[in-house]
């Protein structure tokens, strides 16, 4: 049997002498490589498959002859040819670290900026690929991007935008409105690397002028064109409110193209290496998408320079070669606007993509459980801090600003996608490797320690423009809108428990501790147990060990995209032994404590039966050994439901985790911003504090699958792992704080849930003036407004049902509203504030924007 497989395809590609270029496929099985000549060239097909073009007369035959003897003939049969014009879009991608430490990269893409401006000197294009890429030079580029030679994208950085809260989706594109203030024309985004996102996104960026989008797709561990045939460029991407981009998902085109990453095709095609390697690579890519339906004349060929690589302007030199070669296809140097703006008229019935791809790579955020915790805790303060200034600022006080926009910098740059270095599993205790991840955990304690210390203050606290109720430690306090009280603490008493049985109970709660473990709640309202122990006991501590090397860890073994990583093997290791070892109550609340053994882990679970209205806290505060095995690390949440409704709480939207992620999407876990509403035979609202990762119905068990069938209420919190075999931290250990709080009824909607956890906080005082009736949406924020003298209030409304509200303040009489874009730009107005009164609506499943500002 011969250790050579060599085929042929007959392509588009015509030369100006009118020959037509034949794609030739040669896979050697051999551990060497071999030389072989075909027509008048010589090739070296080294180990594994690779791609050649020769250019031919129509009609003729070929001989492909080996060094060893072997050859192989073929007569191809050339059709019409397709004419393509290539839009090559040259951008060299931004890790903020993962290949050199993160000034070092700073610098790298300054210096890079020269070359960039040396291109378009020389009549060349170029595309920046985030907003933050020049560090500090974008203003040089302003000249060039007028004259449509520099492309500027929207997003900031490459962001996890499963990891944002509701605000942050907009906030961190706030940076376009300073960039278009100036001058600059952006109309492209694009998110580069990272394979997937949430569902909200398009009509964010819709909203803000953004019309084209770009994922620029890694498959690796994001295997979206690996789980579906049918995502084929251009498409419409319509959002939850039905604002829509027209969208390029770079990568793949009905499948995986062997060789072609998302984000530097330019690369994948030759174009930075020689005329014969890009007439080969270019060929591979269009016979390949040609091959699958691909119906357009135009085609846009993504990205050129990979992580961080120094920019040349090689490729202009190769281009010019190429198209005084060949007469089809033609190969233009672009931005990402141009192409968009050539394919929008033709594109007029494009698929229509309704839906969330998911959140493949923000698991990898749960390797550093510990700050990402602190950073969620800064977005929640982050809140409090803006209302509670913009209230001071409507009586003539100083708004901060500054220091409120640097604890936002330091969110953006923590939730953007490179995590640590590219060896930072592989040899974690290199010294690079620990300054990389220094650097990192730096945002998240910059951001948090700022914050507190903005919101610092002995009170209790309602932030909220609706009155709020809850727990604060341990005391019940209800609050009416934007005001302060302050805290009355009631003393706890201990009370008696003998051995690991037994039963805690208010008028909303009964729960059932049996050998030391929570085996039943009953929600005495609706006469139901809340839970199904029969395999796991509610909030069990989970710990899985094993995984390395295979699907667990990886979704693709080379740029080829052949072979399958290894099927996983690893061990479920439940709780060891659990007790109770305390009781304690007054008047407002009832709390046990457990005492659990697991793998490695110890777990203290505080768990608290809120007296005065439905709400169960659970407080687990786990100390675990550092692992460098693979592990995940969970807790159990049995809800004895069946096939129920699970909305996930992205950013932006709740989601329906059955019906509303698109195939191949990641379903393996989702991204909560903090709820998971289960709707069935009665619904229950679990709310998670610190930790943003669940799956459902199982563990990740490294089977990637391109849909969830939700078949019961099992939900896990998924708080901890070290799976990735990059960038990621490869371990952690110490102490850890993972909390929880639910409610159960009938009925709950989004909107009710979310009003039901926004509990008043302890911190600064707040006399304020505003108030929303009825309180059935989201507040994102309330802040200073930017471009002037007045407040902007951002509401999401996320029950899918239209709503008129009433804002009501005494304060605000005589100002004028105006509904504005999500970057504060007024557009209409919309009334005044009249007998302290505004009256606004708001539609489904849409941001609501207002700016307030003083006549």
């Amino acid at each position: 049997m011969s250790s050579l497989n060599v085929w042929v395809k007959p392509t588009s590609f015509i030369t100006k002498d009118g020959l037509r270029g034949l794609l030739i496929y040669v896979r050697n099985s051999l551990p060497y490589s071999m030389r072989f000549s075909a027509g008048n060239g010589s090739f070296t097909a080294n180990p594994g498959l690779s791609w050649f073009l020769v250019s031919i007369k129509p009609g003729e035959s070929i001989n492909v002859a080996f060094e060893n003897g072997e050859s192989f003939s073929f007569r191809p049969n050339f059709g019409e040819a397709r004419r393509f014009r290539v839009y090559v879009a040259p951008t060299v991608h931004t890790d903020y670290g993962y290949t050199d430490l993160q000034p070092r990269v700073e610098e790298l893409h300054r210096r890079n900026m020269d070359e960039v401006l040396k291109i378009a000197s020389r009549g060349g294009k170029f595309v920046v690929e985030v907003t933050e890429q020049p560090f500090g030079r974008i203003m040089e580029l302003l000249d060039a991007n007028k004259k449509g030679l520099v492309g500027v994208q929207a997003f900031p950085l490459n962001i996890l935008t499963g990891l944002c809260n509701h605000e942050e989706l907009i906030r961190m594109l706030y940076g376009i409105r300073d960039l278009r203030a100036a001058g600059f024309r952006i109309e492209a985004a694009a998110l580069n690397d990272i394979p997937s996102a949430i569902w909200a996104l398009p009509s964010v960026l819709s909203q803000i002028g953004i019309k084209y989008y770009i994922q620029g797709s890694n498959p690796d561990r994001g295997p979206l064109h690996k789980l579906n045939t049918w995502l084929k460029s251009p498409f419409r991407w319509i959002g939850p409110d039905g604002n829509n981009v027209l969208a390029w998902f770079s990568g793949g085109y009905g499948g995986l193209i062997p060789g072609f990453h998302g984000y530097h095709q330019g690369w994948s095609a030759g174009l930075l290496t020689s005329l014969d390697r890009a007439e080969a690579g270019l060929a591979h890519f269009l016979t390949t998408i040609e091959e699958r339906g691909y119906q357009y004349e135009d085609v846009l060929l993504y990205g050129m320079f990979i992580d961080n690589w120094p920019v040349s302007d090689r490729f202009l030199d190769v281009v010019r070669e190429f198209n005084d070669k060949w007469d089809n296809p033609k190969l233009i140097i672009a931005t990402t606007e141009e192409f968009f703006k050539a394919i929008e008229p033709k594109a007029s019935k494009v698929n229509e993509v309704r839906g969330s791809f998911g959140t493949y790579w923000e698991d990898g955020a749960a390797s550093t459980a510990r700050e990402l915790a602190m950073v969620r805790l800064a977005k929640k303060l982050l809140y409090f801090a803006e209302a509670a200034y913009a209230m001071d600022y409507l009586k003539g006080f100083k708004y901060p600003k500054d220091d409120l926009n640097e604890v936002w910098r330091s969110i953006v740059y923590f939730d953007e996608h490179t995590w640590g270095a590219w060896n930072s599993v592989s040899d974690p205790f290199n010294p690079g490797v620990l300054e990389q991840w220094r650097i990192k955990a730096g945002f998240a304690e910059k951001a948090l320690n700022k914050v507190i210390e903005l919101t610092r203050g002995e009170y209790v606290s309602n932030p909220y423009p609706f009155s709020v109720e809850g727990l604060i430690e341990g005391n019940y306090v209800s609050l009416p809108p934007m005001s302060s009280k302050p805290l009355i603490r009631k003393p706890m008493v201990k009370r008696p428990i003998n051995g690991n049985d037994a039963a805690f109970e208010t008028n909303h709660y009964k729960v059932i501790i049996k050998d030391g473990k929570i085996m039943s709640i009953i929600d005495k309202e609706l006469g139901v147990n809340l839970i199904d122990s029969s395999d796991y006991s509610f909030d069990e501590y989970i710990y899985v060990l094993g995984g390395r090397g295979t699907s667990m860890e990886r979704t693709i073994l080379n740029y080829l995209y052949e072979g399958e990583p290894t099927k996983p093997v690893f061990t479920i290791i439940k709780e060891y032994s659990s007790r109770l070892i305390d009781a304690y109550e007054n008047d407002d609340s009832l709390t046990f404590v457990l005492e659990t053994e697991g793998y490695l882990s110890r777990i203290r679970k505080e768990v608290t039966l809120v007296k005065g209205r439905k709400e169960i806290i659970i407080r687990n505060i786990v100390n675990k050994a550092e692992n460098y095995d693979k592990e995940g690390v969970y807790f159990a949440f049995p809800f004895n439901l069946r096939k129920p409704r699970v909305l996930v709480e992205e950013p932006g939207a709740f989601v329906d985790a059955e019906r509303e992620y698109v195939e191949g999407g990641c379903v393996n876990w989702f991204t909560v911003n903090n709820i998971a509403l289960l709707k069935g035979e009665f619904d229950i609202a679990l709310y998670a504090s610190e930790a943003p990762l669940i799956t459902i119905g199982s563990i990740f068990d490294g089977v990637w699958r391109p849909r969830v069938s939700v078949e019961n209420g099992l939900v896990f919190s998924y708080v901890m792992n070290n799976y990735w075999h990059t960038n990621y931290k490869a371990a952690q250990g110490g102490e850890f704080t993972f909390t929880y709080r639910l409610t159960s009824g009938r009925g709950i909607k989004p909107s009710s849930a979310y009003r039901f956890f926004a509990s008043p906080d302890v911190g600064r005082y707040i006399d304020g003036d505003l108030a929303i009736d009825p309180p059935e949406v989201v507040v994102t924020t309330v802040k200073k407004w930017d471009l002037g003298e007045g407040i902007v209030l951002r509401l999401l409304e996320v029950d899918g049902e239209a709503k008129s509200l009433t804002i009501r303040s005494k304060t605000l009489n005589g100002h004028v509203a105006y509904i504005a874009n999500p970057l504060e730009e007024p557009i209409e107005k919309v009334g005044e504030f009249t007998n302290g009164e505004l009256r606004i609506s708001i539609k489904p499943r849409s941001y609501l924007t207002i700016v307030i500002k003083r006549q």
